[in-house]
């Protein structure tokens, strides 16, 4: 099912809501490339729907993952460039290419790339983390997981919707959502457009962006054929939030006590992210049939950027116990940096999917077939300037207005071809009450990495079968357990000591779980546990000089983890989301840090998010809701010294029901996170290189739908 027939069938059980808040979702796309229901999916899946987009005021993805288990939303702290987060314990944010849009990924620059795609969620319709290994579709992905965003469409009868809002950082922003039709109609269209402009949490640092995305939709054969065009374009512009901080001033306490979480310790005329993303795609399905489908999605990406920071230098030498990264306890050294780069993707994926019986058991096949390209340059300079000429204070910042373009030389250049080409294969079962998935893929992988700098040129094949199987049993009373088996891979660049290349590295997940849908109200709660390997990671070669650095394919990580998470509306107008993590980590194997913890793996986490409606009496239209986070400590390195703390963060949310103001629905919204304002680090990747979260946000809106 297209995801323009899905949103049809989702608006046609709109009248059974009453008062929720935002409702739970059914279906999921990401996990299995059909509609398939989450109750008979044998995995762990989240789903946060518009509605829960909307009531907790979201402007990212990083703040649309953070109430679901397994997640560690903004990982690498406050960054306007990015999404980046950790699902079990392993990156698959921007940088790890594990960001979906409609089920295809985005261009698949380096994690050594500053330039990536990060699409604004006011053109997200809803977002679907899938949990554990995905390779089995998708190809080439990190282990813990995948996110999938899935874009408006056209929907027949939608709601027109213009919203305003501002926030206490000073910036405004103006949203419009408009399109849809009669349902009969054989072409529909939807415009989704939005424009913020105004300051950051950081001092000096503002930022603007504007988005345009259309789309239209063509039905024939009476409605069964569904063709939908879409396109985005998005523009950023302004300054980055992405700043480095020293160990000792953020994490431990400084001389002169910890660095204020709004100060700015860039150059405010060297501090640019200047982004440009569009793409034209398209979503086609065809039915022959009620038992045979063939679908096709396909678009083409391009993303280019200019990055320019000037950060921390930093006192080299220094340990966790002697952490002396600031000189007389308060100056910082630094240094400067530019990055341009630019990507091309071509993503096409084609799927025949048929249902059909054999005896008891009813077969939901899938055979499919895509194909991936990203072309990318990117080329980093550093500007040559004294250390010392452009520190700063950190309690009192004096900025030099330095001119760092005439001292820029050449430091990374690379011009690369990233291919991927997957045949899969998917039978989902059903005999009675039980549901078995099973599923195998092939992919053929290439990376063409030349350095412009060295005009050296590094080719990587690699080959991998990705298989998952699953059963599920779903039992009258709404409880349904299930165990799975799942596995991934991720190309290796590089080469080893001898000029051989690495093999891919693989990994591998057990999963068993409960999830219940209870029968009186509406929502799904589940409960997985699972035991992950990961293989072929690579490690320092054990005979390396010091002035070597090769690396050998000989490490291995795992992870082990308990999630509890629901999304349910037990009473009339009360939504409730609930997620607790578990985490047991460790490096298994490795030259130097074996028997350690991963890093940014808590040993626990836990969100809780509620949020009531009044649908009578004195406070009729008045809705309230409350959140906390809590993440446990962790550590930023492999060799588990540099310590980072625990924190706590409160959320908020008002809201009230103006009714009809002229001939529009208004709504009135304020909504707060890290209400206490608490300053946290995320991680530290080095005592140089420590990065905070998000502090308070404060947010109002007037919504107006007719």
């Amino acid at each position: 099912m297209t995801q323009s027939a899905q949103a049809d069938a989702d608006a046609q059980e709109i009248e059974e809501i009453v008062v929720n808040a935002y409702r739970t979702a059914e279906s999921v796309g990401a996990a299995t490339k059909t509609q398939a229901a989450l109750i008979d999916t044998p995995q762990s899946v989240s789903v946060i729907t518009r509605d829960e987009l909307d009531a907790r005021g979201v402007q990212n993805l990083n703040e649309a993952t953070r109430y679901v288990a397994g997640v560690l939303p903004e990982s690498s702290g406050m960054d306007n460039r990015i999404d980046d987060m950790y699902i079990r314990g392993f990156d698959a944010g921007g940088f790890a290419s594990n960001v979906m849009l409609d089920g295809l990924r985005m261009p698949s620059d380096s994690s050594s790339s500053w330039n990536h795609a990060s699409i604004n969620t006011w053109n997200m319709q809803q977002v679907e983390v899938v949990k554990g290994p995905s390779s089995v579709l998708y190809g080439q992905l990190a282990p813990g997981g995948m996110v999938n965003q899935v874009s408006k469409t056209p929907v027949a009868g939608q709601a027109q919707v213009l919203q305003l809002t501002a926030d206490a950082n000073g910036k405004y922003q103006i949203a419009g959502d408009v399109g849809g039709g009669p349902a009969d109609s054989q072409v529909q269209g939807r415009l989704v457009a939005f424009f913020k402009d105004g300051g950051t949490q950081l001092d000096h640092v503002d930022h603007q962006q504007w988005l345009v995305a259309p789309s239209v939709e063509f039905k024939a054969n009476d409605g069964n054929t569904r063709l939908t065009l879409l396109g985005l374009y998005q523009e950023d512009s302004g300054g980055s939030t992405f700043q480095f901080l020293p160990y000792q001033g953020s994490v431990i306490h400084a001389k002169n006590g910890y660095i204020d979480n709004q100060t700015f310790l860039g150059e405010p005329n060297w501090n640019v992210y200047d982004r440009t993303v569009w793409s034209a795609g398209y979503q086609f399905e065809h039915r022959f049939t009620d038992a045979l489908t063939l679908s096709q999605n396909g678009r083409v990406m391009h993303v280019d950027s200019l990055y320019r920071a000037t950060v921390v230098y930093g006192v080299r030498g220094q340990t966790v116990t002697n952490p002396n990264t600031l000189r007389d306890g308060r100056i910082l050294p630094r240094r400067a940096v530019q990055g341009q780069g630019d990507s091309d993707g071509y993503t096409i994926d084609t799927r025949l999917a048929g249902k059909f019986s054999t005896g008891a058991f009813e077969h939901a096949v899938l055979a499919g077939v895509d194909w991936q390209q990203t072309d990318w340059t990117f080329l980093r300079k550093q500007a040559v300037v004294s250390q010392t000429a452009i520190q700063i204070d950190v309690y009192d910042p004096v900025y030099t207005n330095y001119d760092f373009a005439p001292t820029l030389v050449n430091q990374v250049g690379t011009n690369e071809t990233d291919r991927q080409t997957g045949v899969y294969l998917q039978d989902q079962i059903k005999s009675g009450k039980w549901r078995l998935t099973l599923g195998g893929r092939y992919d053929w992988a290439n990376l063409n990495a030349l350095n412009t700098l060295t005009n050296v040129r590094v080719k990587t094949k690699n080959e991998a079968f990705s298989g998952r199987a699953g059963l599920l049993y779903a039992f009258d009373n709404g409880l349904s357990p299930y165990v799975s088996y799942s596995q991934s891979f991720q190309p290796t660049p590089g080469t080893a000591r001898d000029g051989g290349a690495f093999k891919a590295i693989t990994a591998d997940q057990w999963e068993t779980g409960l999830k219940y849908e209870p029968q009186a109200i509406d929502g799904m709660i589940t409960l997985s546990a699972y035991e992950l390997h990961q293989d072929n990671v690579l490690t320092a070669d054990p005979l390396n000089s010091a002035t070597e650095a090769y690396q050998v394919q000989t490490g291995q990580v795992r992870i082990r983890g308990l999630e509890l998470e629901g999304r349910v509306t037990p009473l009339e107008g009360l939504s409730l989301i609930g997620a607790g993590t578990l985490f047991d980590s460790k490096v298994t194997r490795d030259t130097t840090n074996q028997g350690h913890d991963m890093i940014r793996v808590p040993d626990w986490m836990g969100s809780f998010w509620a949020d009531y409606t009044f649908d009578r009496g004195p406070a009729h239209g008045l809705s309230v809701a409350g959140g906390v986070r809590y993440v446990d400590s962790t550590y930023g390195d492999l060799a588990n010294t540099l310590a980072i703390n625990a924190y706590q963060l409160f959320d908020a949310a008002v809201r009230y029901d103006l009714g009809q103001v002229g001939g529009a629905h208004a709504v009135l919204a304020l909504n707060g996170s890290n209400l206490a304002d608490k300053r946290y680090v995320a991680t530290c990747s080095a005592l140089t290189s420590c990065y905070y979260g998000t502090g308070r946000t404060l947010t109002a809106s007037l919504k107006l739908s007719w």
